[in-house]
């Protein structure tokens, strides 16, 4: 009777190489590269092989020399600004915050009355008077900038005669003798209305000391006002000076320090609301000034919020972890506000105190008499910024402020054009008096509205590199999870069976492995029959 014992398998190739023609078998059948199955197909001719491999090489090429353009405008331009309206129209902005400043910030008619209220009656002295006066004198016409109206302080008065007087907070005393609305406001007009000039002006510090403000934010009258009413800041919605602010104004010289020197008439400032304070532009006296007004809004997108801010180039209000950030307190992120901001740190940082008519309130140490020299012999300094990256291109030799501000990442820009007359015998209203009519207005009714974008947004990186990959080598999404699939769960799957088969031939005699015949058991040869019948 027979019994099979062992069948061996036929002749395979070794285990190694069967384990290789598997893998790239695989590979081929998943693989949607054009040409890889004509490269490595038997039936495939040379010229064949050789012609698909310098295609297939040359379609990598091309795939990895636009993939690296790409990569490097994404990392060193990876921002586009565009026009995005140009017709946007002017009542969407908030019309300017219009700050007026007298060139003289003091009314000198106030002096006897300041004297009695604040320096001591031990202090009537005519040296003490005479430092009261000088540093009123100087507080008259200070911005920041021009503490060398502090040299006589410096230079002709002990400091023990300063401390004498140190209990003085001449902030305090400048507040008292800055000029009022109703005095030197006569007429104002706003959208050809007329308005009590102390309804739409109110006092407030900024980077000249105590002004008048139109449109503010700043105030406690603007920000009751904000509260109130939905359409605060006010707005717009024509050009010309019937849709504008319009404003008669008297510098009162007569009214003036009779030690002040400088040209008569007022600092004007537009700023966007929310921003602290910015440059000025002068108006002399007896002249109509027409300001006509042009603007440009500029913001960036939200596609642009994974690049960090020294790659926009600006910070977002709400930024606050961006070492970028810096703002004067309770003030929302401005490129004006961080450079107050800077301005007040260095006064720290040389004087250790702050002159708070150019600040809002902070927990700082307001700047005392004995303080002023030191602010005088730091001038030079404190009158100069340095902006970021002007080393490259300009030789500096005054060393100043190295504020490191960004615009915001929405900012709102006035320009102006300041045409001024002389009113004549217009102004003779009054005997002696000088008068300046200004008025304020859009110069057109509309704006450009300009966006910064990502060059490449993150479905336009995959747009574009999957796009690309598709054309030149004929790759896709799902051919790349099917690649995935293959290598991390099918690889692994056929290393395990062929380990396992490995062990279990390792397991069989050589003998059986190696014979190709069947065995049978062995069995008795019966007797011959003749051999049975003899028996």
């Amino acid at each position: 009777m027979k019994s099979k014992l062992f069948l061996q398998p036929s002749k395979t190739k070794s285990g190694l190489a069967e384990f290789r023609g598997g893998i790239l078998e695989g590979l081929l059948n998943i693989s949607t590269v054009h040409g890889l199955n004509r490269v490595f197909s038997k039936s495939s001719h040379v010229i064949e092989r050789l012609l698909f491999i310098i295609g297939f090489v040359t379609a990598c090429l091309v795939f990895a020399d636009v993939t690296r353009e790409i990569g490097f405008i994404n990392k060193h331009y990876p921002l586009k600004t565009v026009i995005a309206d140009l017709h946007y129209p002017v009542f969407k902005i908030p019309f300017p915050e219009i700050i007026i400043c007298n060139k003289n910030r003091l009314n000198w008619q106030r002096y006897n009355e300041a004297k009695q209220k604040f320096l001591q009656q031990r202090h009537w002295t005519p040296k003490h008077e005479q430092l009261f006066i000088d540093t009123l004198n100087a507080y008259d016409t200070l911005s920041f900038g021009k503490f060398d109206n502090f040299g006589n302080i410096s230079n002709l008065y002990p400091p023990i005669l300063l401390n004498e007087l140190n209990y003085l907070n001449f902030s305090v005393v400048v507040k008292f003798m800055a000029w009022q609305c109703q005095e030197i406001f006569s007429e104002c007009f706003w959208l050809n209305r007329p308005y009590d000039c102390c309804d739409i002006f109110s006092l407030r510090k900024s980077s000249k000391g105590f002004c008048l403000a139109f449109n503010s934010m700043e105030t406690e009258e603007g920000k009751r006002r904000g509260k109130n009413d939905p359409y605060y800041p006010w707005r717009s919605w024509g050009r010309g000076s019937r849709h504008g602010l319009k404003l008669r104004i008297f510098p009162r010289i007569h009214q003036h320090s009779p030690g002040s020197v400088e040209t008569k008439g007022i600092m004007m400032m537009l700023v966007e609301p929310y921003v602290w304070s910015y440059i000025g532009n002068e108006i002399g006296v007896n002249t109509r000034a027409m300001v006509s007004i042009s603007a440009f809004l500029h913001y960036f997108d939200s596609t642009t919020r994974r690049f960090p801010s020294h790659i926009r180039k600006c910070v977002f209000e709400d930024e606050l972890e961006s070492m970028f950030y810096k703002s004067l307190i309770n003030h929302r992120y401005m490129f004006e506000n961080c450079q107050a901001e800077c301005q007040q740190e260095y006064l720290l940082k040389f004087c250790n105190c702050t002159v708070d008519i150019f600040f809002p309130p902070d927990k700082y140490r307001a700047c005392r008499l004995s303080d002023l020299p030191c602010l005088y012999k730091h001038n030079d300094f404190l009158q100069v910024f340095e902006q970021l990256g002007e080393h490259e291109y300009v030789t500096q030799h005054v060393k100043g402020m190295a504020c490191p501000c960004f615009y915001n990442c929405k900012s709102l820009s006035y320009f102006t054009d300041i045409r001024q007359e002389n009113l004549g015998n217009k102004a003779e209203l009054e005997a002696n008096e000088t008068e300046i009519r200004l008025e304020v207005y859009f110069l057109w009714e509309t704006i450009k509205l300009y966006e910064t974008t990502a060059v490449y947004t993150l479905i336009d990186l995959m747009a574009s590199l999957g796009g690309l990959a598709s054309l030149c080598i004929g790759c896709s999404l799902v051919g790349v999870m099917e690649l995935l699939y293959f290598l991390f769960l099918n690889v692994p799957k056929r290393i395990v069976l062929c380990s396992i088969a490995a062990r279990r031939v390792k397991s069989i005699p050589k003998k059986m492995v190696k014979t190709k015949k069947v065995l049978f058991h062995k069995i008795t040869p019966a007797m011959p029959l003749n051999k049975r019948r003899s028996a």
